[in-house]
């Protein structure tokens, strides 16, 4: 082996020591779930809804609480229409279904934060005295199971007054590729991710909406503190931080839209990738001195999930790529033969590829096949989706160098999947 090998070896061992634990996050997430006990308590909740230009699907997801088993009385629904075209009814629609509606111009603050605060601000403003134990937090496309919020309350009222994310499913699974691709993601996570972290007292993370934070750190008179173009992830990292937990409930289940275009995938992506490495840069030192200091495992499981490993990892085998053709070119120089180092070189990109291709493939259809009967499509979209997800997810590389050197804005994905939860259950 020469000296180059030789360094290749060492990290690839490294590495693999880093993240090797995640091995067991696999078989927790295949054998095991969290289950919460049964509670008498009712807790009281307020929700927050923000949607810009959301007319095809707020009503969907206001229909889908309403229709909750639980207590309505405990339940009080915000809506902030934001910066939505003078000709929409996003505003007109909630107000209609019983919410309570305030609409927000603003086209230098853009983004679901600033909603998110503008909407705690006029709470605090209208309704001095709600207090409600826990805060809700959704998008507008989202639609809830009837026993989403029954399911949450369990876990708020099971001890610690945590932070709790639930289950994402999609509620647009089969319409395309991108979608599918984007589906299995989150499947991914609620069964790899989240669900083994609970188990293990780890935190873990909230990912965008479907939500549910304790008064005691979300409310009218703090406001919503973070504005990043990835606010739930700036979130997650400033509590765990600060010593809080995040916890799973795999029972309590919404259904989200997923990009069906690749223009849909690419914004959504590019500002998903362009906010992880924001987060990283303004929390990685901190959380590393955190974790020298307190040895947390939960800071360094969330220090490696918000590292840029496919960045890293591609950057290294074109790095790799490089010198081997470099290597090849002076010795061509100098006379020497190259052609089966030339093959060899071919051979180890090709060899790169495929097993790329195929430990997505595995990672995606175990999440796949443990949740089959929740998905909601098609046997035979379920199996396309089973190797279409490591395309999707190969095709997404580009993005994470793109948007290294990108200025990504904040920009609405437009929602049109209008369906409501009971033609949802009827998907087979």
């Amino acid at each position: 082996m020469n000296t180059w090998q030789i360094i290749n070896l060492v990290l690839t061992i490294i590495v693999s020591l880093l993240v090797a634990y995640q091995g067991l996050y696999v078989i927790i997430g295949l054998f095991w779930k969290k289950k919460f006990k049964d509670t008498n308590v009712e807790s009281s909740y307020g929700v927050l809804i923000a949607g810009r230009n959301e007319e095809k699907v707020i009503g969907q997801l206001i229909d889908s609480i309403k229709k909750q088993n639980y207590n309505q009385d405990k339940i009080k629904i915000f809506v902030v229409a934001d910066n939505c075209s003078q000709n929409d009814k996003t505003a007109d629609i909630a107000r209609k279904m019983g919410a309570v509606v305030f609409e927000r111009q603003d086209k230098e603050k853009v983004g679901k934060g600033y909603a998110l605060d503008f909407l705690l601000s006029k709470i605090n403003e209208n309704y001095p005295d709600y207090d409600p134990d826990g805060w809700f937090v959704f998008d507008a496309d989202n639609i809830l199971d009837v026993n989403y919020v029954k399911e949450m309350n369990k876990a708020f009222n099971s001890g610690g007054g945590n932070i709790i994310t639930s289950y994402r499913a999609s509620k647009n699974f089969g319409n395309g590729l991108f979608a599918m691709g984007a589906s299995i993601g989150f499947i991914r996570d609620c069964r790899f991710l989240h669900t083994p972290r609970t188990i293990l007292n780890i935190s873990t993370v909230v990912t965008g909406t479907g939500f549910l934070m304790p008064k005691r750190l979300i409310n009218p008179k703090t406001g919503w503190k973070y504005s990043c173009i990835v606010e739930d992830s700036e979130f997650s990292m400033d509590v765990i931080g600060k010593g809080e937990k995040i916890i799973y409930c795999d029972d309590a289940i919404f259904y989200d839209e997923q990009p069906e275009t690749w223009k849909a995938t690419y914004r959504q992506r590019m500002r998903w990738q362009k906010g992880a490495y924001l987060i990283y840069k303004g929390f990685a030192g901190s959380m590393i001195l955190k974790f020298f200091s307190k040895f947390s495992f939960t800071i360094y499981d969330n220090l490696i999930y918000f590292t840029p490993v496919p960045i890293i990892s591609t950057s290294w085998a074109l790095l790799n790529g490089f010198i081997a053709v470099v290597t090849s070119f002076l010795k061509m120089l100098m006379g020497y033969p190259v052609g089966i180092e030339i093959l060899s070189l071919i051979g180890a990109l090709a060899f790169y590829f495929v097993m790329l291709y195929l430990g997505l493939f595995i990672y995606g259809s175990l999440a796949v096949i443990k949740d089959w009967k929740r998905i909601k499509a098609t046997n035979k979209k379920k199996f396309i989706a089973m190797f279409a997800y490591p395309i999707f997810m190969i095709s997404i590389i580009p993005i994470c160098f793109i948007a290294l050197f990108s200025k990504v804005e904040w920009k609405p994905i437009e929602h049109k999947e209008a369906i409501n939860i009971e033609e949802i259950n009827k998907i087979k």
